[in-house]
């Protein structure tokens, strides 16, 4: 498998992981982890998808599986050196740095990579606070490195200092939302999300789904406007499924919240369907989630059962909704957003 531009560039220096522990953060994909000689190499992953790849590629080279999907990494071992594959949030950067840096040995290397295009030049400034000799090592493949030698005092890292609690209201509901920085739209309700929940007429007693749940803002306000649902929600980040959790236990709802590639991990038919699905792969534009969720979902769909989605007006999921349910109705539009219903 072609490995990503990042990973190409990492391997270019593939000696400066040879010896001692190493902890890979983020990785855009699980074939890596393959292409590197050194056993004691270690994966802390925010994203399934490419957490599943990692258990599998190690699985199937009877590896060890040193894989952690968490929103935050907490280990005995100190480890010698890390990789952090640079996300699209700079705070979201920051919070990953503070955790990575309580996991080093003191003088330990932290590379960090990434694209141009995804604010690599940044990367010297980010890794100011925990060191004093940062450099430059590579650059190929519209990529850049970064290494720093840690030789600052690092803090213990407490997750919850990064956590932003908010209260919300919409229509005659008030709920609380949990988010950290790298969750769609932290810190703010989302204008398509509250459109979307503007819109939600009722919500069924039965088994209900907020699918890319983010903060589990949907999913919340489901549980509040009908207390007798069975709420589920799904996302493909720790970050999202940490936020979720905090949130509904904030709001006192009682959910199920499932760590999952698209639809992939859930089980069982939905009554109703709740998302304001994405359409980001970190920089990257890429329909393809929601494509194969739409394309998916009749089959998780009770009879009568129905999905109500909101999206960005330019995306053009009309033409593909119509393909897949028999009912499909625009509830509202303004001038950047329509809110779809959509039945089997």
């Amino acid at each position: 498998m072609m490995l990503s531009a990042a990973s190409q560039v990492l391997l270019r220096s593939e000696e400066l992981l040879e010896q001692g522990k190493w902890l890979l953060v983020n990785p855009t994909d699980g074939h890596v982890f393959s292409e590197l000689s050194n056993p004691e190499v270690y994966g802390f992953h925010q994203f399934f998808d490419i957490y599943e790849q990692s258990i599998a590629a190690a699985k199937a080279q009877g590896r060890d599986t040193q894989h952690q999907f968490v929103a935050a990494y907490d280990t005995d071992v100190s480890f010698d050196g890390a990789v952090l594959y640079l996300p699209k949030a700079k705070a979201h950067g920051q919070m990953l740095l503070a955790n990575i840096v309580a996991c080093l040995k003191p003088g330990a290397t932290l590379l960090v990579v990434g694209e141009n295009k995804g604010g690599i030049k940044s990367a010297a400034k980010l890794l100011t606070p925990y060191s004093d000799n940062v450099n430059k090592i590579d650059s190929a493949r519209h990529c850049a490195m970064f290494a720093a030698v840690v030789d600052k005092p690092v803090a213990p890292f407490d997750i919850t200092k990064w956590q932003d609690v908010s209260e919300q209201q919409v229509a005659d509901i008030s709920f609380k939302v949990c988010s950290l920085p790298g969750v769609f739209s932290h810190g703010e309700l989302d204008k398509g999300t509250q459109l979307l929940l503007d819109n939600i007429d009722r919500v069924v007693s039965g088994r209900i789904l907020d699918f890319a749940c983010g903060a589990g803002i949907i999913g919340c306000f489901a549980g509040l406007k009908n207390p007798q649902a069975q709420v589920v929600m799904s996302d493909v980040s720790a970050l999202a499924i940490y936020c979720s959790q905090k949130s509904a236990e904030l709001n006192s709802v009682k959910a199920q919240v499932i760590p999952s590639n698209g639809l992939r991990a859930l089980t069982g038919k939905f009554a109703q369907v709740f998302t304001n699905p994405p359409f980001h792969t970190g920089i990257k534009t890429d329909y393809s989630v929601t494509e194969g969720f739409m394309q998916q979902l009749k089959n998780h769909l009770q009879d009568r059962g129905s999905l109500i989605l909101v999206a960005n007006k330019f995306l053009r999921y009309a033409d593909e909704l119509d393909k897949q349910f028999k009912s499909v109705q625009t509830l509202t539009e303004t001038t950047k957003f329509s809110v779809y219903c959509c039945r089997r």
